[in-house]
């Protein structure tokens, strides 16, 4: 009985420890070479689902204003599209490192570069 108190609790805890852990890794979609990444139809969905609610990004709210009507000439504006430097712009940043990061996912970070790599058109 001793032996089973001993060693058996212990393996029995850590294992019931250790299986319990949950990750949640979502694999970003790779962009196919030569694909177009549109602004109003890849971009503006992204700051729709993520970034336009109240309190956050809509008219009225913190800048830069991300809401379909306003998005680029705000992110423009502000200076947070760095068509040269793309890994450097404030954008790419805030969602990969920043303050953004939880709001974005790994396929929208590598749509959003792809979009800037591309020109940052208003496409």
């Amino acid at each position: 009985m001793k032996i089973l108190f001993k060693y058996f609790l212990p393996v029995a805890f850590i294992f019931c420890v250790a299986t319990s852990c949950e990750y949640d890794f979502v694999e970003p979609v790779a962009i196919e070479p030569g694909t177009e990444i549109s602004f109003k139809n890849d971009v503006i969905p992204i700051f729709n689902n993520s970034c336009n609610s109240s309190g956050c990004h809509g008219a009225g709210d913190f800048d830069p204003v991300l809401t379909p009507e306003s998005a680029y000439q705000n992110l423009m504006s502000l200076s947070q599209v760095d068509t040269a430097n793309p890994e450097e712009s404030v954008l790419y940043r805030s969602i990969t490192t920043g303050s953004m990061q939880e709001y974005a996912s790994p396929t929208d970070t590598e749509i959003i570069l792809t979009w800037i790599e591309q020109g940052a058109e208003n496409n």
